[in-house]
Parts: structure tokens; sequence; C-alpha cells
């Protein structure tokens, strides 16, 4: 699964954002909550409006010590329970928004007077509080979901999606929870403990929180790219689950839910670029139930039109494809993205690997070559070189043989003359008659394959001899291109085969358009040893890059 996307970079917009949903949740009836009485829950509640709307922090907390003293004036069997709550936790939202305050702190520090040196949890208590307000008045989630939806909620579930994509569960799944408790009515604390919980393999669980994340952002639009992200999120459990059952019984249940999700992401007119995502899970699907056929139906689109589709979405489709062993279809997927960037390693290789699949090695052979020069230390993308030499070679050597004079001139073993075709022995079965022999090849044609043969094999041997031979090899792990800038990351390993020098190694890096031409060159120094590998990463500015070559020079 990938890493959970941070949809939090602008936290604040998203806390404003969440006023309209919450009105959505209680629009049927007015939330009127009693804020008024007795009068000091009225001086209470003054002195929180002041504080939410105050210039500084300071000035903040001097009103919310004032409020925090007249809530505690109001009796504890008050005949207005739903107002006390409803200030209370105001307050309490808006002191955890202050700075060096934070979630757990003295009770003194907040103005509590009683037990003041006591911690109080304020995420839990404000939780409580709020729910006082919402199972007595339900109408009122409208209002509680703008207050728990403020700052103190932002930051933790930025804080759960940061130790998510640092690979720390335990972490993001505290921090998750704890958004949760601030707001149980938002999506997103629900969807990141539900990738926790999936990491941890806890499938069942990481099935109903998706659910549930789902089942919050579908009651507003606002909400729509986390209900996209989350469908495909448990789309793709559910069908990895599928691959993993052991029988078509245990498969079915999950093969239906990831089909109802991506479904459900294409029936949407807004998905995007979830569409993409829910194809390549319908694959998956596909796949997993055996039903490859539907991925025509599927890919009809990019098949029909591959001119109007993205190089990206071909990509997938054709990886799809490929993977459903469906090649002519792949091959015409790819060929389009090949069109629309010709420079690409990835489409330079999996086309190549298609086109081999179907014995087309004069086709793949010019990929294979391109691929070797973008990519030159990369041991698989000299295979398929080989792999194209080979191919031709072979395909040479067997025309020839198959138009070659037999080499015994038609006699039997014991040197007597075979009978006609079709006569019949004394005591046997009449022989079938022959199938009709092939053409046979002139002495000059004969000789023109032997050459061919000869020479491909000879550039196969070569091809393969520079793969065997390469003193350092070099693995890319990303390749991202932006509006202006791009990024190549990999590592560089040294031969074990032979002794390579240690040292400082220089990779050059063309970062090309998709015509090839080069936009920006960067290098990077690299220190390799022989006992391990080393990383390197490359950042480079400019518009239009679409690809990259690249070429290493020892120390």
């Amino acid at each position: 699964m990938s890493v959970f996307e941070r949809p939090f970079a602008r936290a604040f917009g998203i806390a404003t954002a969440l006023v309209s949903v919450a009105a959505g949740l209680g629009a049927q009836k007015a939330c009127e909550v009693n804020e008024s009485r007795p009068t000091s829950l009225g001086r209470a509640s003054l002195a929180v409006m002041t504080a939410a709307s105050a210039a500084t922090p300071d000035a903040a907390k001097k009103q919310l010590l004032a409020a925090m003293k007249q809530i505690a004036t109001v009796p504890a069997n008050t005949d207005n329970p739903t107002g006390k709550s409803f200030v209370y936790a105001k307050a309490l939202v808006l002191w955890a928004s202050q700075p060096g305050i934070g979630l757990i702190v003295k009770r003194g520090t907040i103005g509590l007077t009683d037990n003041p040196d006591a911690t109080i949890d304020v995420a839990a208590t404000l939780d409580s509080s709020f729910k006082v307000v919402e199972q007595a008045m339900p109408e009122c989630i409208s209002e509680t979901s703008k207050w728990r939806g403020q700052k103190p909620w932002v930051d933790m579930v930025n804080k759960a999606i940061e130790r998510l994509n640092a690979d720390d569960a335990d972490s993001a799944a505290y921090a998750a929870q704890r958004a949760i408790t601030l707001n149980p009515f938002a999506p997103y604390g629900f969807v990141v403990l539900a990738n926790v919980r999936q990491r941890q393999q806890k499938t069942s669980e990481a099935f109903v929180l998706y659910r549930k994340s789902i089942e919050l952002s579908s009651k507003d639009t606002t909400y729509d790219d986390i209900r996209r992200q989350s469908l495909v999120y448990l789309g793709t459990l559910a069908v990895d689950s599928a691959e993993a059952a052991t029988d078509a019984t245990a498969r079915k249940p999950y093969i239906d839910q990831a089909r109802s999700a991506f479904e459900a992401i294409l029936s949407d007119k807004g998905a995007g670029d979830a569409a993409s995502n829910a194809r390549q899970g319908l694959c998956r699907v596909a796949i997993a139930s055996g039903d490859t056929g539907s991925l025509r139906q599927t890919y009809k689109e990019p098949l029909a039109n591959p001119g109007t589709f993205t190089y990206a979405d071909l990509m997938n489709a054709g990886v799809c494809m490929a993977r459903a062993e469906m090649s002519p279809e792949a091959a015409l997927l790819f060929t389009g993205a090949y069109e629309k960037n010709p420079y690409h390693r990835d489409v330079l290789s999996n086309l190549a690997i298609v086109l081999l699949r179907e014995n087309q090695h004069d086709r793949a052979l010019p990929l294979a070559v391109r691929l070797a020069s973008v990519e030159p230390n990369n041991p698989e993308s000299l295979q398929l070189l080989v792999l194209s030499y080979a191919g031709i070679a072979q395909r040479s050597r067997a025309a020839r043989l198959a138009g070659s004079p037999p080499a015994s001139g038609g006699a039997t073993k014991t040197g007597a003359k075979a009978p006609p075709p079709g006569t019949k022995t004394p005591g046997t079965k009449a022989p079938a008659a022959p199938a009709p022999a092939a053409p046979r090849l002139s002495v000059a044609a004969t000789d023109s394959l032997f050459k061919v043969e000869k020479a491909f094999t000879d550039s196969a041997v070569t091809a393969n001899g520079r793969k065997d031979s390469l003193l350092v090899r070099v693995q890319l792990s990303d390749f991202t291109a932006s509006k202006d800038k791009a990024l190549l990351q990999g590592s560089m390993t040294l031969s074990t085969s032979v002794k390579v020098a240690e040292g400082d190694y220089t990779i050059k890096v063309d970062f090309l358009d998709a015509k090839g031409g080069v936009v920006v060159a960067k290098e990077a120094k690299v220190a390799v040893t022989a006992q391990k590998s080393a990383r390197f990463r490359i950042e480079a500015p400019g518009t239009g890059i679409a690809a990259f070559r690249y070429s290493v020079s020892g120390p």
C-alpha cells in the first residue's frame, strides 16, 4: 500500500471547511443550547467568546481563566447541564489551542482550582462534555463539530500522518486515536488508524475503520477526496485479502468488496486521479477472480483512444494487461505511452518485454538499444538487449535450417529406395502422405541467413559480456517529475565478481524532455565501498522534464 497522502498542509483551511460540513449534519433542527443560565454561566460564555477572538495568547488565557472561574461556581446539580457542558468543552478547546498547553496539562494551569497539581486529559474531558450536548440535543452536532474540528484536532491528525509516513506505527496509532477522540465526526483519524491496523496485519479492524471513514466522508462533498482515498484503500485491502485466500469460496467476499469499492470510484464523475487507482484495482480483481476478459471493458476507452489519455494512465493500463497475460492489448497501451514519452525507461522496458513475449524481436531491439543507452548500468536493461539480439539470431537459424535440403538424400536405413508416398506394404497400413515440404532456399539466401544469424549471435554475446562485466551497478528507486523540477534517487553497488576500486564515483544525469532533448544536466559524487551500496539523490530544476539518461565514471 502506498504511503498515506498528507492532506493537511493547509491545516487551518481544513478546520474552516469543517464549518460547512457540520452545518449539513444538523440542518433539520436549529441548535439552541442555553448558555446564559445561570448568570455565572453567561459570564463564562462571554469570556470564552472573547478568548476566541483575542489578539494574543496572553489575552486569550486571561479570558479563559475568567471563564473557568465562573464555570466553577455553577452547581454540579444545575438544571442546565447541557449549557454548562457546552461552555466548558469550548473553553477546553481554546485552552488546548494555546501555545505550551497541549492535551495533557496540570489542572491549575488551566484555571481548575480543585486538585490543581493533578493532570487533566483535555481531549478526553472535552469529548465527554461535548457528548453531554450531542446526546441530549443531536441537532447540536452541527455546532459541536465546528469546535471539535479546531486546531488541537488538526495538529493531532497532522502528527498521525507524519508518524505514519515515518513508519512509526505505534505513535501514528496513538495520535490517530486521540484525533478521533477530539473529533469523531471527521473521517481523517479513522483512515489513518486503518492504515496503521493494515500495516499491523489487523485486517478485520482495518476494514471496519475504512468503512467508518467512508461513511463519515459521504455526508458532505467537502470530504470527497478522503472518501475516494478511503475507497481505494478499502478496495486494495480487499483485493490483497482475496489474493491471499486459499480457495474460491473464501476469496469471493473479498472480491465483491473490492469490486464494489473500485466501481464506486469509477462512477464518480469527479474521481480524477482516483479513477486510475480504481482501474488498477479492478485489474487485480479481474485477475484474482479469473475474469480477465472483463478488463477489455474496464480499459475500453484507453484501448480505443490511447492518444487521449496521459502517459501515466496508459502505463498503468498496460501493466494491468501485461499482468493478465493479455500481451496484444498491453503492447497497444504501452505503444501509446511510448509515443508520448519515448525516452522514459519504464515504457522502454515494459514495451520491450511484451514484444519479446510475442516474439517480435525486431520491434523490441531498438527499444532495448535505447533503454541500454539511458540506463547503461542496469543488468536487467542489458538482458533485454541480449534477448532481442538472440531472438533474431534464433529466428534466422530456424529459417535457414527449415529451408535446407535433407542431409540423407532420401535413402532408407538399409540403402533401399523408399516406396512412393501412400504405397501400402503387405501386412501394414498405408502411411499417411507427408506434409508438403517447405520451399528450399537458394544458396545465396541460406548464406544470407547464416550471416544474419552470426551477426546477431555475436551482438548477443557482446551484450551479455557487457552485462556480466559491469563494474558498477545502478539500482534506481525513484524518478518523479513535476511541473518545474525532477528527482532521481537510487543506489550504486560495486561488482563482487572482480576487484573494483572503492571511492567516489560520479553519476552524471541528463534530464530530458519528451523528445529526448536535454533540459538540464546534474551530477553527484557517490562514495561506494565493497561492503555495501551507497545511495544518491539528484534534484533538478526545469520545466518539461519527462525522462533521463545517466552515465557513471570511476574515481
